[in-house]
């Protein structure tokens, strides 16, 4: 028999009907019940201390040698799924202690119970010489069982990982002949001998009769218990044999959840469950999750062979990791070549408005020139000139402003970049998926272009909110919080002053609906001084008699 786990102790209302076997269940509502109680495990660990604690100062206490075995003994108990040394430590203890009060029925017990620890641990020669040193003639029938169940877990663990085949067949035979006598003396209505069956058959290949054992093994283990939790394990390997993962991973969380909660350092169901999602992309994270947990375990519980048994899911959790970061890593080089493209576009922009500037200033001069021949049309070329220089205000205001923004953005992206590439040469993942994940970096740069549009629209018209308010009434006007700043209405309107009335192109700006901003502003006609149909005519002349009487004054 091959115990790949020490499983603990609650399973809880999560259990399905006995013998379900094709049952679909909801694996994401059990999901998060697990990473709940991930999330709670220092809780869990916390009591668990605190139980080890007081067996400590029980031992402590303890005045003959008799009470010092029994509470050693408990001790070893609560340390084999949690600290494998310290479990050990005590095993030695109480054989010491069995020896001086020649007790060779407490000898024989601890000497099995350490042996097995000794297998779980991969110490397979010093399991070896511990069975060997068991006084057989003071085993009892409950303790025998124990002792050839040992050997059968040993033998079968030494043929699993040897190299060399032909000690593998030895091995397994004599795993195989120490079972079949084992379980010849059993009574086949225990959990025990039905757990011995299972395993047989499920190793054979015989799935469905592996299967029929597994359910009534699982009637004669008694809920929340460590066996349970153990059928539940080897439950999950036959369903992979089966091919239903599904159900495999629905076993796994009951078992991984017994561990969890019971502080088992152990670790068996939850790193084999992380490795069933190895090969999903959209599960790589929860497997990454999953995996990192039970590696903090198994550091804890402190033994070799688990760390080899872990090592090789790792290894090809992060391989996938790394696939991903590569991809991520060549779409970022690919934004930044787009970003110096729409730069270059950008300087070739400024080029043009400057030639176009250049010309607009002589067409300006020529009709100053013909201004005293035309004194009939004087008034409507003052107010075209006027417009016109109104634009160019608002084009030098603006684009000086965009460029100064595209400069400080390459610059972000630019650090963006670095701090990534920090990361992936740390090896920082779960920080990166963390800083990618987020959408606040997205809010912030969204806050900070409203922020400087609110900066650079109050500069060009500082009265503005005051000549708004004068075209509402006086119950209907609009006085936001905050110095230099707008709100949504004040900003619709903004960008119609600066000829941007389109509801599409708002809306696009500002990150509305086409039809939340036209809401807005038939809102805004409504709370108009006068006729409504004139409201945003007025608004696009805020600031133009002013601009005129400086220019006038010049």
């Amino acid at each position: 028999m091959r115990k790949l786990l020490n499983i603990a102790f609650l399973i809880g209302a999560l259990c399905m009907p006995d013998g379900a076997k094709g049952q679909t269940v909801n694996l994401d509502s059990l999901y998060q019940v697990l990473d709940e109680a991930i999330d709670s495990s220092a809780v869990y660990l916390q009591r668990k201390s605190e139980r080890i604690a007081a067996l400590h100062n029980d031992l402590q206490t303890a005045t003959t040698e008799s009470q010092q075995f029994e509470r050693a003994k408990r001790l070893y108990q609560e340390y084999i799924p949690f600290d494998n040394d310290s479990a050990i430590a005590y095993q030695y203890r109480c054989i010491d202690l069995a020896r001086q009060m020649e007790r060779d029925d407490l000898l024989a017990e601890t000497l099995v119970q350490l042996a097995e620890q000794l297998t779980e641990s991969g110490f397979y020669e010093e399991a070896r010489i511990h069975f060997d040193e068991v006084p057989q003639e003071a085993l009892t029938t409950e303790s025998r069982e124990t002792f050839f169940a040992g050997m059968i877990h040993l033998y079968g663990e030494m043929g699993y990982y040897s190299h060399d085949p032909r000690l593998v067949s030895v091995f397994y035979s004599q795993s195989s002949q120490l079972r079949d006598s084992l379980m010849a003396q059993m009574d086949s209505t225990t959990a025990g001998w039905l757990q011995l069956r299972t395993i047989m058959l499920s190793n054979e290949e015989q799935l469905d009769e592996a299967m029929a054992y597994c359910d009534r093994w699982q009637q004669a283990c008694p809920p929340n218990s460590r066996t349970f939790a153990t059928m539940a394990f080897y439950r999950a390997e036959i369903f992979r044999k089966m091919g239903n993962i599904d159900m495999q991973r629905y076993w796994l969380v009951q078992s991984a959840l017994i561990d969890i909660r019971n502080a088992i350092m152990d670790q068996g169901a939850l790193w084999s469950l992380a490795d069933s999602f190895v090969s999903e992309d959209k599960e790589l994270d929860r497997a990454h999750r999953y995996i990192d947990f039970s590696w903090q375990c198994l550091t804890r519980f402190s033994t070799h062979m688990r760390s080899w048994l872990v090592a090789p899911v790792v290894t090809r959790i992060n391989d996938e990791y790394k696939k991903q970061l590569q991809t991520a890593n060549n779409q970022l080089w690919g934004a930044i070549v787009a970003v110096s493209l729409l730069v270059v576009g950008l300087l070739s922009s400024l080029f043009y408005v400057s030639k176009k500037r250049k010309q607009l200033a002589a067409a300006r001069n020529e009709l100053k020139a013909a201004n005293g021949e035309l004194s009939e049309a004087n008034g409507q070329l003052r107010h075209a000139i006027l417009l016109q220089y109104d634009s160019n205000r608002v084009k030098d205001e603006y684009i000086g402003k965009f460029l100064s923004i595209c400069s400080e953005y390459i610059e972000k992206l630019d650090g963006y970049r670095l701090k990534v590439n920090r990361k992936l040469k740390a090896n920082q993942y779960n920080d990166l998926m963390r800083m990618t994940s987020s959408e606040q970096l997205k809010e912030d740069e969204v806050k900070e272009l409203f922020d400087n549009f609110d900066t650079v629209f109050l500069h060009l018209f500082p009265t503005f909110i005051d000549d708004f308010n004068a075209l509402l009434r006086p119950e209907e006007r609009i006085y936001p919080t905050g110095k230099s700043r707008l709100n949504t209405d004040l900003r619709i309107f903004a960008l119609i002053r600066l000829g941007i009335d389109e509801s599409s192109k708002i809306a696009e700006f500002l990150r509305y609906s086409p039809n939340s901003i036209y809401a807005y502003r038939s809102r805004m006609k409504g709370k108009a001084v006068g006729n409504r149909e004139e409201f945003e005519e007025k608004v696009k002349e805020i600031g133009l008699i002013g601009e005129k009487e400086r220019r006038s004054q010049g």
